[in-house]
């Protein structure tokens, strides 16, 4: 409570104290927000001050098939980035893209937590299924999120055998030969120490309302174009998700991850949220719908282009789902 009212007021007093130079200003919604001239100010701004639950997606597909959902959508622009306030299954939200990877990932959720005053996190989107046994259209929903990416390449000390140099840049899973995974360093809110940190958790309170939710959440098998998937999607919780900035067509390197990582789902940017959300200590979930096998499947090309929309919507009913049963 301490630090949402102190983030409030402070940009008030920044601001009320550049008015004659008119170095910060607060436009209303659906303008531009332009940064402060007074950097102390940019790096306190809070543009709505109302509690909200954020709403992540990364592109157009993931966004387009929430939006209309939004009562009440309001549009506030920082840095070209578009960040929607409203009602989604009767809960304040802000609802926004972060871009493709997890730079764009990383980058544009600190901005949200820095400038709107959020409670929590989900995560909603496509992926590409690790798991074989998962089929296109099913939602799953992982209890942790790693970033396979963050690696050694290990020097080959003799031929077959990879080794690194010294103790914190040893991977901590298994190698995919001379590419080892290590734990990215991260600070929090309460720990300004820099820990080593491959796994992020999921907030286990958000997991156990989507479980409830997803007893109402209706996923189609058919898009509207009538293309039908030959089962019925289902939802799945628990195990592991996974993100790097790759795009994963694979199959090798997909086996690895399933069977190193125990990975349900690979995709490029909910591990970086993951990391935002630890740090900045909100609570955190992700909903992610196979859109394809990474690496392929049965199919003769890759099957993302012709189910993503699908995938995507049916992400999106377990999250108008969740926000119907989420505690008002």
């Amino acid at each position: 409570m301490q630090r949402i009212l102190l983030r409030a007021l402070t940009p008030l007093l920044l601001c009320m104290m550049a008015a004659f130079s008119s170095a910060c200003t607060m436009p209303p919604p659906g303008t531009a927000i332009q940064p402060c001239t007074d950097e102390a100010a940019y790096g306190a701004r809070l543009f709505d001050e109302r509690p909200r639950i954020a709403v992540a997606t990364a592109y157009a597909p993931e966004f387009s098939v929430l939006l209309p959902s939004l009562e009440g959508a309001e549009e506030y622009q920082i840095h070209g980035v578009s960040y929607w306030t409203g009602e989604l299954g009767g809960q304040p939200v802000v609802l926004f893209m972060t871009g493709v990877s997890v730079v764009n990932a990383t980058m544009n959720t600190q901005r949200l937590l820095d400038d709107f005053n959020i409670t929590d996190i989900v995560v909603s989107g496509v992926a590409g299924g690790a798991d074989p046994s998962l089929s296109i259209g099913d939602v799953i929903v992982p209890a942790r999120w790693a970033k396979y990416d963050e690696t050694t390449y290990l020097r080959e000390t003799v031929p077959g055998v990879f080794t690194a140099p010294f103790p914190g840049v040893r991977p901590l899973v298994p190698p995919y030969g001379f590419i080892g995974t290590r734990g990215v360093r991260v600070t929090t809110t309460n720990d300004p120490t820099p820990a080593p940190r491959l796994w992020f958790e999921v907030n286990s309170d958000l997991l156990a309302i989507a479980s409830t939710a997803s007893a109402k959440a209706e996923l189609k098998r058919c898009d509207t174009d009538n293309l039908c998937l030959p089962t019925e999607p289902s939802f799945h919780f628990g195990g592991s998700g996974v993100s790097g900035s790759v795009f994963m067509d694979n199959a090798d390197y997909r086996n690895y991850l399933h069977e190193t990582f125990d990975a349900q789902v690979i995709e490029m940017e909910t591990a970086a949220i993951a990391m935002v959300a630890y740090s900045n200590d909100v609570p955190f979930i992700a909903f992610r719908s196979v859109s394809d096998l990474a690496g392929g499947g049965t199919a003769t090309q890759n099957e993302i282009r012709a189910f993503e929309h699908l995938a995507a919507r049916n992400s999106a009913a377990l999250v108008i789902a969740f926000m119907e049963h989420f505690p008002k």
